[in-house]
């Protein structure tokens, strides 16, 4: 039987061949490859800095955590729509923060940008808009805010690699930008994450928070990439090395060697693989379109360019058949699937103690639960495609049967 996965991972020769080297070369832990792969996302992203991370929550984490430096203290705010995956939340409460939960529009899955004022109190610090399946958040409007109220702006673009926003790549357009390299994302390095921003300081507190908070944060000694002398070792004094002073309390979240080769790899590829999914994304949808009336497709907005990570189907109110129903069936015909996530605060049990109720967020308990995403990844193939069609039409036309014969029968019945 064929099988339609939702992710895909490729390692190519040149990898293969990257890795090798980093494995006669006895050097694992992050070095020269780290650092050139830090290079190509900041090129890639036309900002200054990039640091490399082990996870895309450790991204997050570590993101959150510059704002400790600046006007934030532990049990500060940071808003964050209900409807995302855990790590985001997670990465606000292992930062010491509070979050403080806005609906999604129902249009876009994306934080209301509407609904976001009402949300800030005093002790609100940050705003986390998460670009969602590859669809960036309306920016425009939650800048103004985050202005407006003097918050931080950090972009959870962990689903979203090379996604735009009115002509600009999502995580460029907040103080910081989060992305994960996760396994069945855009860009892959098994794990993995980074964290861009144009900010100097910024930049430099993330390398120390990476490395246990340690007070060294220069490029060269945080990847041991330069064994000649630092003047900057003993900064404070002839008895201190920097490499193992601590001015915060940090992470261990670095990135390894064999990491960042996958990267390095991946990165050159990016434009061929955004390209590739954004062809198969229009051609779902243009065969797709048909069935309009029982789904919601993902379909660019005006000003944004998706960067798929999958392809999202949330079942319309009205519909014959429930979310069950179709993933039942393309499971059993070879189409993985995967849920579009829950309202985090109302339809997650570990977070109940923050004391949200059903009903609170509308919009993100009704994606919790009817919608569903398939693949929609470089690897799959226009005979790929057609079946997953073939396979969704076929589901439609029973279940219009199987609704009309249900209906004549209540009728008969009446």
């Amino acid at each position: 039987m064929r099988r339609i996965t939702v992710g895909t991972v490729r390692i190519s020769e040149r990898a293969k061949e990257l890795i090798a080297e980093v494995l006669s070369a006895n050097r694992i832990s992050g070095g020269k490859y780290v650092a050139e792969l830090e290079k190509n996302i900041a090129s890639y992203h036309g900002v200054s800095h990039a640091v490399a991370v082990n996870t895309g929550t450790a991204a997050d984490e570590i993101a959150l955590s510059v704002c400790y430096d600046f006007k934030a203290d532990r049990g500060d705010e940071v808003i964050v729509p209900a409807l995302t995956f855990v790590a985001t939340v997670n990465a606000i409460i292992h930062a010491g923060f509070k979050p403080v939960f806005v609906d999604i529009d129902p249009r876009t899955y994306q934080i209301d940008p509407g609904k976001v004022e009402k949300a800030i109190t005093r002790r609100t610090k940050v705003m986390m808009p998460v670009h969602l399946f590859g669809r960036p958040a309306d920016m425009d409007p939650l800048v103004e805010l985050a202005k407006k109220y003097n918050l931080f702006v950090i972009e959870d673009a962990a689903e979203a690699h090379g996604a735009e926003y009115k002509g600009k790549k999502v995580g460029t357009i907040g103080d910081m930008g989060a992305f994960s390299f996760y396994v069945a994302h855009i860009i892959t390095t098994g794990e993995g994450g980074a964290i861009i921003t144009d900010n100097e300081e910024y930049a430099s507190l993330i390398r120390s928070l990476r490395a246990h908070g340690r007070a060294c944060k220069c490029e060269r000694c945080v990847l041991n990439i330069d064994s000649s002398y630092c003047p900057l070792r003993f900064k404070y004094g002839e008895n201190i090395d920097t490499r193992f002073f601590f001015e915060r309390i940090g992470f261990s979240a670095k990135m390894t060697e064999i990491e960042a080769v996958l990267g390095i790899d991946q990165f050159e590829k990016l434009n061929e693989i955004l390209a590739q999914r954004r062809s198969n994304l229009a051609y779902l949808n243009s065969h797709l379109a048909q069935y309009e009336n029982f789904f919601q497709l993902f379909e660019d907005q005006p000003g944004e360019r998706i960067s798929p990570l999958c392809y999202p189907l949330l079942i319309k109110k009205g519909s014959p058949f429930t979310r069950k129903d179709i993933v039942n069936f393309l499971e059993l015909h070879g189409i993985e699937t995967r849920p579009m996530f829950n309202s985090i605060p109302t339809q997650q049990p570990a977070y109940r103690f923050m004391g949200y109720a059903c009903g609170d967020f509308p919009h993100s308990e009704y994606v919790g639960e009817n919608g569903f995403y398939i693949g929609v990844h470089q690897d799959l193939g226009k005979d790929d495609l057609d079946y997953v069609i073939e396979s969704i039409e076929t589901f439609v036309k029973k279940s219009r049967i199987g609704n009309k014969e249900r209906m004549s029968k209540k009728e008969g019945v009446s």
